[in-house]
């Protein structure tokens, strides 16, 4: 019976017809393989362009909070300035002192949150540079909220994945190279290295099959 299975043109058509199947099976795989591997490069650029994001926000919401740090020195200096002025004296000074509180001080005030707000005044006098960088970070949160670390890691996912898929792209591959030789194998030994191909194939075929199917459970139903 295996010798006129052998020697049957429809195994002829059988096995060209399995490798037609492969051959898409493995192309699918390799193209699978690479839009893995393109999703690592997206995620792992999109955490660096995070990164310079909040990096670049954070540089600047310090510069601001020590900008009003250098105004908010200037206005206690004022302030204590028009205070030793108003004790003086001299009516001169005094008259000084009430255009700077009416005129200077408020401007200076206008400049900075600082001398606003009291709950940035510590008790010893001195300002609270640590809450003010805080509240001006809350202040843009679709910055804040970002988060680099979450990208490199999608990125190290999608890198495992790419590597385990590559497995299993080459069995196919060395699936289609048996069933090809099968094509050329004399008649006695067709079935045992189309058999060969197959069973490599179906191990191509669940290999690559778990690894999208873990990978899909690891980032939560993301492809």
């Amino acid at each position: 019976m295996l010798k006129r299975l052998n020697e049957s043109p429809r195994l002829d058509i059988f096995i060209a017809i399995i490798i037609a199947v492969v051959s898409a099976t493995t192309a699918f795989a390799a193209w699978r393989a690479s839009m893995v591997s393109s999703a690592a490069g997206d995620a792992i650029r999109q955490g660096l362009i995070d990164a310079v994001k909040k990096q670049t926000a954070s540089s600047e919401d310090w510069r601001r909070t020590y900008e009003e740090a250098g105004h908010a020195q200037t206005y206690a200096v004022t302030l204590a300035q028009v205070e030793a002025l108003e004790n003086s004296s001299d009516k001169t000074a005094q008259a000084q002192a009430k255009n700077m509180r009416q005129y200077l001080l408020p401007s200076l005030q206008l400049v900075v949150d600082l001398t606003t707000d009291d709950k940035y005044l510590k008790s010893d006098g001195t300002y609270d540079l640590d809450q003010r960088f805080a509240d001006l970070e809350a202040a843009s949160p679709d910055l804040t909220e970002l988060d680099p670390e979450a990208s490199f890691k999608l990125s190290d996912q999608y890198s495992s994945e790419q590597r385990w898929l590559t497995v299993g792209v080459v069995l196919l591959a060395i699936s289609l190279f048996w069933l090809a030789l099968s094509q050329l194998s004399t008649k006695r030994s067709r079935l045992a290295t189309l058999a060969i191909g197959a069973g490599i194939y179906l191990i191509g075929l669940v290999w690559f099959g778990l690894v999208e199917l873990i990978f899909l459970i690891v980032r939560g139903g993301a492809l």
